[in-house]
């Protein structure tokens, strides 16, 4: 490459990425945004900021899961920065995926030719599927891992490519995986990136026992880091095991065991490639009918398992005579890890927003591959220029064509009633699609169309019990209990355990006379957790009319209606909600 160009490949990828998803900057607060940051008041004060330390990443409304303080401490300084602007927050993000398309470049350029390496990062500054990361504010997590790994790798790969590793390189590793991190559980996964690149694309001929040795201390290091990460974690997300999240709704909803979710990662599988390399189509939801939840081997896990072992054998095969592939790949596989359901349960079956940081995998494979495809051209054509001219306008309307979609696709994430219209667009037989626009269509009033989006979410997959369970709220705050005592019923069908349902099913018992179904659901609702305001006039009241001390059951119901409130309490109203909640989560 020409002086020249190289000078300007750095600022090329910079334009590129900032091209891609400056549109972002105008998006307001959407989706977990509003619950994470825009309806948090802790993250409006900088007041106790060390409190993220020894807090959950959802608030205890919101379910509790998720532990991620670094990523808390940014949204609290950029709200307290701009008094709460979005464009304060898309702004970071879009500064780190500039930062993060450079630092791509940056290593790719390691370990492939200029113009490789440059082709390799300019797909990853346009590429559409890192659109949900950038334009959703609380994606500015995967991008702060990602800039944290990149910047940990460019070092060591450095290093270890004159067989050395200094103080400094392993001082910076040790501090960026700390970040990673603390800004987001997958983070955990960078020693295993250096460790591939060790078998990879880093030529030692040391003999591996003392190779080894000579690593000991960072990897020493890196694991003391792993453990107090762990070791907080687990301390400030008790209840919530050693996944940190609650399960996937539906793997929940169907009692999904180890197998069955294993099979459905599986079945996944296909999807990832297509994101990766072929991102025609995105959405902003992904789960059943459209991708089915495994109870069972069946064929549809046929194609997934064919792409995994096909991938994997590739990899290895030429891991001497091509090693930035099998790199490539390895690194791909790592960072889905986490997120994949095949080691641990995850909160998503898929979400586009985890696969930013694969995608760095992926691109230096397509990066390898242009590798040998130019070689076959330039052997077979030697003497033309056609083959490289055609080469170059095809990756020109790539770049043009990648950057088109994404400006698009980032004008969706704008508000919340554009993301969740577009949603059923995208993914008409994702059930949490419909779920999600008939939630924000009741919460601005329109309940017609909210019934309707919930009706069809219900027929799609009907066994999630935050459906039923905000469905049947629905018709209770529209004073028709009598609509609402089925689905109470179902809600409680499906998960009897489920806190939720149990007090407002009781209230709707009481008012449509079935009296002592209504005390024994009330009383039943103390073991859940129910508050006692509520539940103590319902059991009276009960109580009166079993005991024949109310003249009629109708003056009754009236006394009961005075002492509880005619709307579920905030906070039932959020634990409902959480169990619809969308994306960060997991």
């Amino acid at each position: 490459m020409n002086t020249w160009r190289l000078r300007l490949a750095t600022p090329l990828v910079a334009v590129l990425a900032f091209v891609a998803s400056v549109a972002g900057i105008r998006n307001l607060f959407t989706y977990d945004d509003r619950y994470i940051i825009e309806l948090a008041p802790a993250m409006h004060t900088l007041h106790g900021w060390w409190d993220v330390f020894q807090s959950s990443y959802w608030s205890k409304a919101w379910g509790g899961d998720g532990y991620r303080p670094l990523t808390l401490l940014a949204f609290r300084i950029e709200w307290v920065i701009g008094g709460g602007n979005a464009a304060v927050f898309h702004a970071v993000n879009i500064a780190l995926y500039v930062a993060a398309s450079v630092l791509v470049f940056a290593l790719a350029r390691r370990m492939l030719p200029t113009w490789a390496a440059w082709v390799a990062a300019a797909l990853f500054a346009v590429h559409p599927v890192h659109v949900e990361a950038v334009a959703n504010v609380v994606g500015q997590s995967e991008l702060a891992v990602a800039v944290a790994f990149l910047v940990a790798l460019v070092f060591y790969i450095d290093d270890r490519k004159e067989n050395r590793l200094r103080p400094r390189t392993a001082a910076i590793v040790a501090a960026a995986y700390a970040v990673a991190c603390f800004a987001k559980e997958h983070g955990i996964v960078l020693p295993a990136l250096l460790v591939a690149a060790e078998l990879t694309i880093i030529a030692d001929s040391t003999p591996l026992v003392r190779r080894a040795r000579e690593l000991a201390p960072l990897y020493v290091t890196l694991a003391i880091i792993a453990v107090v990460f762990v070791g907080v974690r687990s301390s400030v997300l008790s209840d919530h095991g050693l996944g940190g999240f609650q399960p996937f709704t539906p793997f929940r909803a169907l009692h999904i065991g180890s197998v069955d979710r294993i099979l459905t990662a599986v079945t996944v599988v296909p999807q990832w490639f297509r994101l990766l390399l072929w991102p025609a189509r995105l959405s902003s939801e992904y789960g059943p009918p459209e991708i089915e939840i495994a109870q069972g081997p069946s064929l549809v896990q046929l194609p997934g398992l064919l792409l995994l072992v096909g991938t994997v054998g590739i990899a290895v095969a030429l891991r001497k005579r091509q090693p930035v592939i099998s790199f490539g790949v390895a690194f791909a596989a790592i960072a889905l890890a986490p997120s994949s359901n095949f080691l641990l349960p995850a909160g998503i079956v898929l979400a586009e927003r985890t696969l930013f940081l694969p995608s760095v995998g992926a691109m230096l494979v397509v990066g390898a591959v242009a590798i040998v495809v130019r070689e076959q051209l330039t052997s077979r054509y030697p003497r033309s220029r056609v083959p490289v001219v055609c080469a170059t306008a095809m990756c020109a309307s790539l770049l043009l064509a990648g950057s088109a979609r994404s400006v698009m696709r980032t004008r969706v994430w704008h508000d919340n009633d554009r993301l969740f219209r577009q949603a059923v667009v995208d993914s008409p037989r994702a059930y949490r699609a419909h779920f999600m626009l008939g939630a924000w269509a009741f919460e601005n009033k329109r309940k017609r169309e909210g019934e309707a989006e919930y009706r069809k979410a219900l027929s799609l997959f009907p066994y999630d019990p935050f459906l039923s369970y905000s469905m049947a709220e629905q018709y209770r705050n529209a004073g028709s209990c009598g609509s609402a005592l089925p689905l109470y019923k179902w809600t409680h069908d499906l998960d009897p355990s489920l806190r939720l349902g149990h007090t407002m099913y009781a209230w709707c018992l009481l008012q449509e006379g079935q009296i002592a179904d209504g005390r024994k659901m009330a009383v039943d609702a103390y073991r859940f957790g129910g508050d006692p305001k509520l539940l103590n006039p319902m059991i009276a009241y009960a109580d009166s009319v079993l005991g024949g001390a109310a003249k009629k059951s109708s003056d009754a119901v009236s006394v009961l209606a005075k002492k509880a409130p005619s709307k579920v309490p905030d906070s039932l109203q959020k634990a409902a909600q959480k169990g619809g909640r969308g994306l960060s989560a997991r």
